[in-house]
């Protein structure tokens, strides 16, 4: 998705390497679980949004989700100690009932198993994103966060703060000051992001071999990987299954090629769009909007 401008009201995440993965690398793996979900796929975050997302979605009518590179150092990939850091895989979401629901098994999403300060990971998010559009990284466009606003808050986004939903109070070429470059933008759809929850630690030989999977463009492996952990975990911690949040009919071949081999992913199907049928936010409302949404303008 490429913008000419950046949007009034936006979420912005900032983003970097995880686990000795690059930033390219993860990318590519969140283009890779788009194309088998249909357009959708969920990119992981370390915070709560609260009610802003739907706060700025009700007022709108649509959110994008935009993503920056981090200024902060890259997560490494040994511990204090020496030690390989450990990594996690979330394997469920909560919804607005509480109830616990299984992620489908071509989502992968990841995290360290401790936070920065030593304590064991308890809590971890993830943004909801769809894209009809291959995720490509680059863009022209800049985001300076001294022009940014919190939904929340009013306040300009916290340093330590990676991701916020935002008003934008001058357009970017009137705005001075340290800027962020934009790596790949996706609209959010509701419940806009999601509590995960059921996590299982990845062994270290499984997440060698998805990294060099990954490093080598080799979907075909990398996909038959993360299904065969997920399943492992899931047959740890079974407890029912649940197509709700990605409701979506199978996805075409995906070429094993790291640049797509010239194969796109069909359009993302509207006649199936879980977000009408199923999907409530937070607050128990049913999704107020229809699916002629406003979206920011494009090329």
């Amino acid at each position: 998705m490429a913008l000419k401008h950046l949007p009034p009201t936006f979420c912005w995440s900032r983003i970097g390497p995880e686990a000795g993965v690059d930033l390219p690398t993860l990318v590519l793996r969140k283009e890779w679980e788009r194309r088998q979900g249909g357009g959708r796929f969920l990119w992981g975050i370390s915070q709560s949004l609260g009610s802003s997302a739907q706060v700025a979605a009700l007022r709108t009518g649509s959110l994008l989700a935009l993503f920056s590179p981090a200024a902060t150092r890259p997560r490494a990939a040994q511990d204090k100690r020496g030690k390989r850091a450990e990594v996690l895989v979330w394997n469920a979401w909560i919804d607005a009932s509480g109830q616990v629901r299984q992620l489908p098994q071509h989502v992968f999403v990841t995290s360290g198993a401790r936070l920065p300060s030593g304590a064991a990971r308890e809590h971890h998010y993830a943004l909801v994103c769809v894209s009809p559009a291959e995720l490509s990284v680059g863009s022209s466009l800049r985001v300076y966060p001294e022009r940014l606003r919190s939904v929340a808050t009013a306040k300009p986004p916290g340093r330590s703060q990676r991701t916020a939903v935002v008003d934008c109070v001058e357009r970017a070429s009137e705005a001075g000051g340290k800027s962020h470059p934009l790596v790949f933008t996706a609209e959010l759809e509701a419940p806009y992001f999601v509590r995960l929850t059921q996590p299982t630690l990845v062994r270290a030989r499984d997440l060698a071999a998805i990294h060099e999977a990954s490093r080598l463009g080799d979907f075909d492996a990398y996909a038959d990987l993360t299904k065969r952990v997920r399943n492992e975990a899931c047959a740890q911690q079974a407890r029912g299954v649940t197509r709700d949040l990605f409701d979506v009919p199978p996805a075409e071949h995906i070429p094993s090629s790291r640049h797509g081999g010239g194969a796109r992913a069909r359009h993302v199907s509207r006649a199936g769009d879980w977000t009408q049928l199923t999907m409530e936010l937070f607050h128990g409302d049913p999704h107020p909007f229809g699916r002629s949404r406003g979206r920011a303008t494009l090329f």
